[in-house]
């Protein structure tokens, strides 16, 4: 059987570009139904050469690599921005904790967010704030497992929120993973 992929592999170094995917999709084809470890090997080394000379030709053409989605539907993505409320608590208690303004110490910046009673909120720490010197208004709700999700979430710097076990702040973690504290004021 090594021979066999042995000679693959040189008929696969053999292709010009176009040949090499066309290849790649007929053993994908063949592989479907089969229980070849060296042969799904030989695949997965197949497709890392031919993605290797993508990104070599792109670079030459002066394209800019992709960036990478992420593998989260945007559903899924504004459950994981909030982050489960402490103990089993009911939603409207989960509201009158959040109820308030909360903003970092100012030495990390003038950053804040007021959740109103209403269900809307207000943040000058959101993508783009900077550019537009502004201040994000949407709306919050208590959902699935007390979590809180936000709208518009998708201009959202954060990914989680949780109380302190005092209750007296809120820890935020960014998209870069640095955690901030704010408190009620």
């Amino acid at each position: 059987m090594s021979k066999d992929i042995n000679e693959l592999q040189k008929y696969f170094a053999s292709l010009n570009f176009s040949q090499k995917k066309e290849f790649i999709n007929n053993l994908m084809k063949k592989l479907e139904n089969v229980n070849s470890p060296p042969h799904k090997h030989l695949l997965e080394e197949c497709i890392r050469v031919y993605n290797a000379e993508v990104r070599e030709r792109n670079a030459k053409a002066g394209f800019a690599p992709k960036p990478k989605t992420p593998d989260i539907s945007p559903d899924t993505f504004a459950r994981a921005l909030a982050t489960l409320i402490q103990g089993s608590i009911t939603e409207s208690a989960v509201k009158k904790r959040i109820i308030g303004t909360w903003q970092r110490e100012p030495d990390e910046g003038d950053f804040y967010y007021t959740f109103n009673p209403d269900g809307t909120f207000e943040t000058n720490e959101f993508e783009g704030a900077t550019e537009s010197g502004g201040i994000l208004h949407g709306s919050f709700t208590v959902g699935f497992d007390n979590t809180v999700l936000m709208e518009p979430h998708e201009k959202l710097k954060f990914t989680s929120l949780m109380f302190s076990q005092t209750n007296d702040s809120l820890i935020i973690t960014l998209k870069d993973g640095l955690a901030f504290e704010y408190k009620k004021i």
